[in-house]
Parts: C-alpha cells; sequence; structure tokens
C-alpha cells in the first residue's frame, strides 16, 4: 500500500492519469467530459513540474 502512495510523487504517474482522463472524455456525458478534460490538464501540468524518482 505504501508503494502505491508513492508512485503518486512520480511525474509519469500522473501523465497516466492525464492519458486515462481524456481517453474516457468522449464517452462521458458533456458536463462530465468538462471535468475529464480539466483533470487531465491539471495531472499533465504536474507530470511536467514534477521530476521523474523526486522525493516530495
Amino acid at each position: 500500500m505504501k508503494r502505491f502512495f508513492e508512485s503518486f510523487k512520480e511525474a509519469s504517474t500522473w501523465a497516466g492519469v492525464a492519458g486515462v482522463a481524456l481517453s474516457v472524455s468522449p464517452f462521458l456525458p458533456p458536463p462530465f467530459h468538462i471535468c475529464a478534460q480539466c483533470l487531465a490538464g491539471v495531472a499533465g501540468a504536474l507530470a511536467g513540474a514534477i521530476r521523474e524518482g523526486a522525493k516530495a
């Protein structure tokens, strides 16, 4: 369980979250696909800001 929470400190995890959010957004109802795209934007920004393997 500790490894699961430690993975949220890595950039690749946030890039994966962004990818999943963008891939499911076309299948969501209109109010929710906007939320999924916003989540993807935030997760992508985090992936760009966090160094891979960084200890936060």
